[in-house]
């Protein structure tokens, strides 16, 4: 209970109140132009549960981590202000490094992410949400929560704008899915970031796919990829590649003649393969801990760690291999499975496991229905049959692979597949929409065969 304080009982219902009345307010005058925004408000408080609920798990049920240190650390950063302005804004422009320690004192606090260029980054984009939380870690958390929906609201529109029939399904996909809230609304590195993945994408569905709002996408496209660079480059792997594909898709999409069309198909596979190479090694030299090489060696020794005591059960192995490249595209179906599925029920050891379980148990069933649904061999060609579809797809595999292959344990599993999860689940229900959409205009086009049975009868009365 140290982190809380009369503040938190003053000011968390006051902000509550009026963020959620605003967010009515503007969803009911909206609704009438766009009815998916009634869902605006439920999705916002989904978020604000979420974020709150974490900060209760990491306040009570575990005693400190990740969240508290940011806002701890954001907080020394705000009393520097009053202590040492001067200091306060070398601080801010500096890179991260030991000698930004110095500039504290017992007075301010000493920061712990000082050191590490991407935590460092956290703190700074949180110092700003400390100050007009009046220094409340529930308030910070709040407006922390309902400033990240916006990134998620933008993601969610550019589905409903090229599957409005789903929108029920594409909200489910985004705004609802448990374990995304959660760990997606506190004050985590996975909320800044999910949040500049939705801005992301927008701007590229705007500027690029459909061509309008052509400033403001390049803007988002801008901030949400320095965003995204600056505290979780490796989104870039998986996200670059399959935007590739997207934008050729659309392109393709714009040819006339089916078998130009699919000969053109396997060209997105191989430029999305190259790209994602080329990245890595663009990556590589601005990045040294992103260099290929690096992250191979990294994954194997994810692997061997893994089997260490001190994990004390909550790792999980998927297998032997080594930093060769055969070796590593071995693990793609147990690292990618993995990723989107694990841990199981079995596998959890703690209540948090547990609920995590259970949805994944769900997501589960739901793969295996729309596979027998749609027919294990009939799933690829209805992958390339909407480039939306295309690229939620392959994003989601590629970060799912990614995530899987080099993380080795189920405690940060939960959080770091956050952003491949909605992708993955609003795609199987795309391809269950098109195959079942498919299936009626098939039914519909049947020519309805004559009852020869009846015809018999009829000419046997006339004889």
């Amino acid at each position: 209970m140290q982190y809380y304080s009369l503040v938190d009982l003053i000011f968390l219902p006051i902000y509550l109140v009026i963020i959620l009345m605003a967010a009515n307010i503007y969803a009911r005058k909206q609704v009438t132009i766009e009815p998916v925004y009634k869902y605006y408000t439920r999705g916002l408080l989904a978020k604000i549960l979420g974020g709150l609920g974490l900060a209760f798990v990491y306040t009570i049920y575990y005693p400190g981590g990740d969240t508290i240190q940011y806002f701890l650390d954001s907080l020394a950063f705000q009393k520097l202000i009053f202590v040492d302005f001067k200091s306060f804004f070398e601080v801010l422009t500096k890179k991260a490094d030991i000698s930004n320690f110095y500039y504290f004192s017992s007075e301010t606090g000493y920061p712990a992410y000082c050191r590490d260029p991407k935590a460092w980054f956290v703190v700074k984009m949180s110092l700003f949400l400390v100050g007009f939380a009046f220094q409340s870690y529930l308030v910070t958390t709040l407006l922390c929560a309902s400033l990240s929906f916006l990134g998620v609201w933008k993601l969610y529109q550019v589905y409903v704008s090229e599957f409005p029939e789903l929108n029920k399904e594409m909200a489910i996909s985004f705004l609802f899915i448990p374990s995304v809230f959660f760990w997606g609304s506190g004050l985590l590195k996975d909320t800044f970031t999910f949040c500049a993945l939705g801005f992301f994408i927008w701007g590229v569905y705007n500027l690029l796919i459909v061509g309008n709002k052509r400033i403001k996408s390049v803007i988002s496209i801008i901030i949400s990829g320095y965003v995204i660079v600056a505290i979780k480059p490796y989104i870039l792997v998986g996200l670059l590649p399959a935007v590739v594909i997207w934008v050729i898709h659309r392109l393709v999409d714009r040819i006339r003649g089916a078998i130009l069309k699919a000969a053109l198909f396997p060209l997105l596979i191989v430029l999305g393969v190259g790209f994602a190479y080329l990245f890595m090694v663009v990556l590589g030299e601005a990045l040294a801990e992103y260099k290929l090489d690096t992250i191979l060696e990294k994954a194997v020794v994810n692997q061997r760690d893994l089997k260490s005591d001190y994990h004390k059960g909550n790792a999980f192995d998927i297998g032997e291999f080594d930093a060769s490249i055969g070796s590593i595209l071995s693990k793609f179906p147990i690292a990618t499975f993995s990723a989107i599925y694990r841990p199981l029920i079995v596998e959890s050891n703690n209540v948090v496991m547990f609920i995590s379980g259970i949805e994944n148990l769900i997501i589960l069933i739901f793969s295996i229905r729309v596979l027998i649904l749609v027919r294990f061999f009939k799933l690829f060609r209805l992958i390339f049959k909407h480039h939306l579809l295309t690229f939620s797809f392959f994003f989601a595999l590629l970060f799912a692979y990614s995530v899987g292959l080099t993380t080795s344990n189920f405690g940060s599993l939960v959080r770091y597949k956050i952003p491949c999860i909605p992708f993955f689940v609003a795609s199987l229900y795309i391809t269950r929409y098109l195959y079942l959409k498919e299936l009626d205009v098939i039914n519909a086009n049947k020519v309805q065969l004559p009852d020869l049975d009846a015809i018999y009868a009829a000419n046997q009365r006339v004889a």
